[in-house]
């Protein structure tokens, strides 16, 4: 009998390991794996970067089955970017350069756009195809990376997206409409490239779509006036026009 409960709890210790086993394989991948992973990305780093980049967790993709990290530079912990094992087999690969270039507009952009709107706005930068002007730089030191505004016509077909997290003030649509076209002045003036700008507020209600502006090119916004040109009708404003 003793023996009998000895073998059970053998077999559910096994069964527990096996299954620990598949649960921990799904999320983290091999062990042996995640170390050898981890030994190409030192050397990748090293020899990649002339400036000291920290990584973090390792993070496991049981549907591609690779493996990648986040890292970023000891100097800035908010220019986070990835350092990845190609799906094809053809070593690692990073998004560092197009990291930077995202970093550098989206710092500027949002710093001003909560200057304007008391802290309550975000805005990010989309680069579009990014391909070509990435083979170009990544031969270069990444301690040498071009700026975004030496290389932003290469990046013409970016989407630029604004949000306030806030309604659109109805009682105060002269001061909103200037708020907007302040912003765009802004963007005129970084000379920012883009394809689209999409420009949105919060809803009046928890699930109602706010008010949104839509802009293709600023050739035609001269004037906080012409801000009303390029307002995207929901059903919440076509309702108010009934």
């Amino acid at each position: 009998m003793r023996r009998s409960k000895k073998i059970i709890l053998v077999l559910i210790s096994f069964i527990v390991f096996v299954l620990f086993s598949l649960v921990y394989y799904v999320s983290e991948g091999s062990p042996i794996e995640r170390y050898k992973f981890k030994k190409e990305v030192d050397s990748y780093i090293q020899e990649k970067f002339s400036q000291n980049i920290v990584t973090e967790n390792i993070k496991y993709s049981f549907k591609n089955d690779l493996y990648w990290i986040l890292a970023h530079p000891e100097n800035n912990k908010e220019l986070s970017f990835e350092i990845s094992q190609s799906w094809n087999d053809r070593g690692l690969w990073d998004d560092f350069l197009t990291a930077s270039w995202r970093f550098e507009v989206n710092q500027e952009l949002e710093s001003f756009v909560k200057s304007v709107y008391a802290q309550k706005g975000t805005a990010s930068i989309n680069l579009g195809k990014t391909i070509s002007v990435v083979d170009k730089y990544s031969t270069i030191p990444y301690g040498e990376v071009p700026s975004y505004q030496d290389i932003k016509q290469e990046l013409k077909d970016s989407i630029i997206y604004i949000h306030i997290d806030r309604a659109f003030k109805k009682e105060s649509i002269e001061d909103e409409y200037d708020k907007v076209y302040k912003v765009i002045q802004f963007i005129k003036a970084k000379g920012y490239k883009f394809e689209q700008i999409s420009f949105s507020y919060k809803g009046e209600q928890k699930d109602s779509p706010g008010k949104t502006f839509e802009f293709n090119s600023l050739d035609k916004v001269n004037s906080q006036d012409d801000i009303v040109k390029f307002e995207l009708l929901s059903r919440e404003n076509s309702s108010d026009l009934e």
